[in-house]
């Protein structure tokens, strides 16, 4: 299918026939046909917004042609074919969900559309190949009746955008899909690396896609290069190790280091510890110690009364990993579901 016609729930769509379909149009479709409308006009770039789960969220240009090229590459990726049926769950505000528009004008995918809601699989009767969830949506899903069943609907599951902790990596051993972990972000267009997360191919590394070269910079974080995307060592601010055979891991991110009493910890490691333990949603950050230079504070976010149980999983942790300073909030939280840290480090209070 060209690229100037879309496949939308079986119906297809022109840039002559958008502005009959549009009528009476709202939430996600309206959004879907606005970004249609910019995507065939004849600007070559489109606007993109960072999620701000880091900072303050930024607006981005990307040429349709490097979309379109990372469109391909995922198509090849997965193996999509015209007429694979591919879903669009997520907001079209951000590079997920456009990149899902641009993969099935690229790939001549048919469209599923359906709301972006914490279970979208809810009203869905038909089954998916390709489908790209974040975290909460899919952790909600399997907690409803019939949650297992709504997901092994779909042939390739692609999780992004959110940690995935380990209680839901191990209920995603059960399903029948092939599930997918991304590497990416918006100044990549999506994904530049998958980790398989589930069957006999589950590994703890990424693999990055063909065409993608990556380094590590001085201070150790990830520095990627994509000739196809014209990405030339954009350099994150994610501590990696390569491997020889070119997989990576991600160790945390170097803006999430406390310095305690010289001793440099993970915020990350904390918060998958504390997590692992009690399930609680917590956030990890320095607070200046007259003694130390920095200490770990904790933000956490549950029921009052599971206070205790956290406290004494924080006992179990390294003396320097151990909070100094708890504080019970309510996380904020991006579109997609992601604790938004920076908004999150504005809510601590210094005792």
């Amino acid at each position: 299918m060209p690229s100037h016609a879309i496949s939308v729930d079986g119906c297809t769509i022109t840039p002559a026939s958008l502005p009959e379909w549009r009528q009476g149009r709202t939430g996600i479709q309206a959004d879907l046909a606005d970004f249609l409308e910019q995507w065939w006009s004849d600007f070559p770039t489109m606007p993109l917004h960072t999620s701000g789960s880091t900072g303050k969220p930024r607006l981005l240009e990307a040429t349709k042609a490097a979309m379109t090229a990372s469109a391909a590459a995922t198509c090849q990726a997965f193996n999509l074919l015209p007429g694979s049926t591919a879903l669009l769950c997520l907001p079209l505000r951000y590079i997920a969900g456009q990149m899902m528009v641009v993969r099935a004008l690229v790939g001549g995918l048919n469209l599923i559309v359906t709301e972006p809601s914490s279970t979208p699989l809810n009203k869905l009767e038909c089954n998916i190949d390709f489908a790209p969830l974040v975290p909460m949506q899919v952790t909600s899903t399997l907690n409803q009746p019939g949650g297992e069943a709504s997901l092994a609907r779909i042939r390739t599951l692609l999780l992004g955008g959110g940690f995935v902790d380990t209680t839901l990596e191990s209920r995603l051993q059960a399903l029948p899909c092939q599930v997918y972990t991304s590497y990416g972000m918006t100044e990549t267009l999506s994904h530049i690396a998958l980790r398989a997360t589930n069957g006999p191919q589950r590994s703890e590394m990424y693999t990055p896609l063909p065409g993608v070269h990556l380094s590590l910079s001085p201070a150790g974080t990830l520095q990627i290069s994509v000739p196809y995307l014209g990405i030339n060592t954009l350099t994150t601010n994610d501590l990696s190790e390569i491997a020889p055979d070119g997989r990576f891991r991600i160790l945390g991110r170097v803006d999430a280091v406390i310095n305690s009493g010289g001793v440099k910890i993970q915020a990350e490691d904390i918060e998958r510890a504390l997590y692992n333990q009690t399930g609680l949603q917590v956030v990890a950050l320095p607070l200046p110690h007259p003694a130390l230079g920095q200490c770990v504070a904790l933000l956490w976010e549950g029921e009052a009364l599971q206070e205790s149980a956290l406290r004494a999983a924080c006992a179990t942790l390294p003396r320097f990993h151990q909070p100094k300073h708890l504080q019970h909030v309510i996380l904020p939280r991006t579109e997609s579901g992601k604790i938004a840290r920076a908004r999150a480090a504005a809510l601590l209070s210094n005792p």
